[in-house]
This record gives C-alpha cells, structure tokens and sequence, in this order.
C-alpha cells in the first residue's frame, strides 16, 4: 500500500524532509508530515490506520463533515479521528 508518486529516499535515520510545496492528501498524512514536512516509518503507520478506519467505516471519508482547514485545526489541537460506532474495544 502506497502512493509511489510520493516514495523517496529515506536517510539513515529512516526519516525524509520535504523540499517542495505541493498538493498533499492531508486526510491521510501524519501531523509531523503535515507541519513539519518530515516524514518517517511512523508516519507510514499512521497513513495505514487512516485506511484500516476508513476499510472500519465501509468507505467513509477521513475526518467526516469537516474542511481541509478545520482538519489541519483539529490536528493542531491533539485531536484525532473518532472511533468507528461499531468497532469494538479491541480494534
């Protein structure tokens, strides 16, 4: 799973920092990719539970009803993604 238009070389310390300002998917990018440009395995994790939500909710959209800008707002403040109503205390 992955969005080869944005794979690039990590360093040795398996993290990369972005040197261009383009359009991003910002529903399913880590906040320190978002904010600070840098990326690294934990935000691979983090882009692949944005999926495993959206495979929980049956296709829904990340971040339902809300803006890109309320989304970049919501992360700013610590806050994250509800859990799915009908997952359990396990997933």
């Amino acid at each position: 799973i992955s969005d080869f238009g944005l794979a690039r070389k990590v360093g040795e310390d398996y993290s990369y920092t972005s040197r261009s300002k383009r359009p991003l998917p910002i529903l399913w990018m880590a906040p320190e990719a978002i904010f600070n440009d840098r990326t690294s395995n934990k935000s691979d994790v983090w882009s692949y539970g944005i999926l495993f939500w959206e495979m929980i909710t049956l296709g829904s959209r990340p971040y339902p009803g809300k803006s890109g800008p309320q989304v970049l707002e919501m992360l700013k403040q610590g806050e994250r993604l509800d859990n799915p109503s009908h997952s359990t205390s396990e997933m």
